[in-house]
């Protein structure tokens, strides 16, 4: 990748850091069984929200605070893909097993591209396009390498889809606000929303009968909330937002491919499992795609990028504007928070 410069390296380094942690939080959203998901949820963005911002004040660092509009799109950003992509995604993987529910959340690449491109009010490009395709055909394949197969259900489905749109609106709903707040800021006040909204909705489902809002965690339920917390929220979305900003939605938007990949080598890592010759070439396709899609060589300096998350393009490359609307959005394998995380969960 010597044709990237030192800008967009770094911001390929964070974007794929950061799915490489995301890699791990199936297994550890697996491990939740039984714990109140509101609740839980709840509290792990709330925390996760809470501590950076300790930290930000603990290095001075200044954090720009929302006006107008920007609150919506944080707002949207918190419901739709923090809140809403976690908690479908845990209740996707209850009813539908881990690879089946990776296969639809490996499609988030795809879709991340052409909706930032829509948004913009542009065509996506040739070049970005097809690794978006690649990326995409090659996380799927690595789900459908396994040996135990997918299995399909209607509620499954839907969940899965769900937690999809959850996944691509980590990316495309946060790309209007970092500009101007940066990635810490828009992290730190969208875990913020989603942790209130989220015990708010548990306490409502508690008084109304359902499960308490929280209760005392296992050593391993602790352990499963720990990493999701901190690694899988405040790690990953501040890498994620940072990466964004060096290299526009579509581009770091390919490496949510990693994902699957990343859970595979673990899997590998940890004995638990082993990679087939087809999981392998799949890996392989993934990391040809993302590759494929960073070769796209800018004009605009690194850093920026416009309202709706993308980098100017080329002259060559891009196409006559369809309109100029302008809204933007981020196993075994699944992806949780969405992000994220999606991720996210």
């Amino acid at each position: 990748m010597n044709h990237l410069n030192r800008q967009e390296r770094i911001g390929a380094g964070l974007a794929a850091g950061s799915m490489l942690l995301v890699g791990g939080s199936v297994a550890a959203s697996s491990l939740l069984g039984g714990y109140p998901v509101l609740g839980g949820q709840g509290i792990r963005y709330l925390v996760a929200g809470l501590v950076l911002a300790a930290w930000a004040r603990l290095r001075r660092t200044p954090l720009p605070r929302p006006a107008g509009r920007e609150w919506a799109w944080l707002a949207a950003l918190a419901v739709i893909g923090l809140a809403g992509g976690s908690v479908l995604l845990i209740e996707a993987t209850r009813v539908a097993d881990p690879a089946s529910v990776g296969v639809v959340i490996g499609a988030a690449p795809l879709v991340i591209v052409i909706a930032a491109a829509i948004a913009a009010g542009n065509r996506p490009t040739r070049r970005v396009l097809l690794a978006a395709a690649v990326v995409t055909a090659g996380s799927a394949v690595a789900q459908f390498g396994g040996a135990t197969g997918l299995t399909w259900s209607g509620t499954g489905l839907l969940l899965s889809a769900g937690a999809l749109g959850g996944a691509a609106g980590t990316s495309l709903l946060a790309a209007p606000v970092l500009p101007r707040l940066g990635a810490l800021a828009v992290t730190i006040y969208a875990c913020g929303l989603a942790g209130i909204l989220l015990l708010a909705a548990a306490a409502g489902a508690s008084s109304a009968g359902g499960p308490p809002i929280l209760r005392t965690p296992t050593v391993t339920q602790l352990a499963a909330l720990s990493y999701l917390t901190a690694a899988v929220t405040a790690v990953v979305f501040l890498a994620w937002y940072a990466a964004m900003k060096r290299l526009g939605v579509d581009r770091t938007g390919l490496f949510n491919g990693l994902i699957p990949i990343a859970s595979l080598a673990a899997v590998a890592l940890t004995g638990t499992g082993t990679i087939t010759p087809l999981q392998f070439l799949a890996a392989l396709t993934v990391l040809a795609g993302v590759i494929l899609g960073l070769g796209r060589a800018p004009q605009a300096p690194a850093g920026t990028v416009n309202q709706a998350g993308q980098r100017p393009q080329p002259s060559a490359e891009t196409t006559t504007p369809a309109s100029p609307h302008s809204q933007p959005a981020p196993s075994q394998s699944a992806v949780t928070d969405v992000p994220p995380a999606k991720a996210a969960a």
